[in-house]
């Protein structure tokens, strides 16, 4: 009988970011549309928290935009800054969000986001 001592790898699907997130100070953010539509998924500001984002933002402001699966455990997407001092977002490049192996959690742009 053979046995390998090895585990295997998690297999990610691209839909596995679709969902609703949330960060420690609040943001809560809607992920959908990945792995369906072209030009890549959407996540929306659902909730701001102490985040410093405005209430105006709520269901109104994109925090990244054209979501697109890379490989792995790897997603890349347009990463929005929200700017107080004329309530608006404005696009901050282009970040890498990494799932965690238990699918419960990611990180983009020095964030940890958690399953909601």
């Amino acid at each position: 009988m053979l046995v390998s001592g090895a585990l295997s790898a998690q297999e990610f699907n691209k839909k596995d970011i679709n969902g609703m997130w949330k960060r420690s100070d609040g943001l809560i953010i809607t992920i959908s549309g990945v792995g369906t539509f072209s030009d890549g998924g959407h996540a929306l500001v659902f909730a701001v928290g102490n985040s410093g984002w405005s209430q105006s933002c709520v269901k109104r402001c994109w925090k990244f935009r054209e979501i697109q699966y890379k490989e792995g455990n790897q997603w890349s997407a347009n990463n929005k800054m929200y700017m107080p001092t004329g309530d608006y977002t404005k696009d901050d490049g282009t970040v890498t969000i990494k799932m965690a192996d238990d699918k419960k959690s990611f990180t983009a742009g020095g964030f940890t986001y958690y399953k909601n």
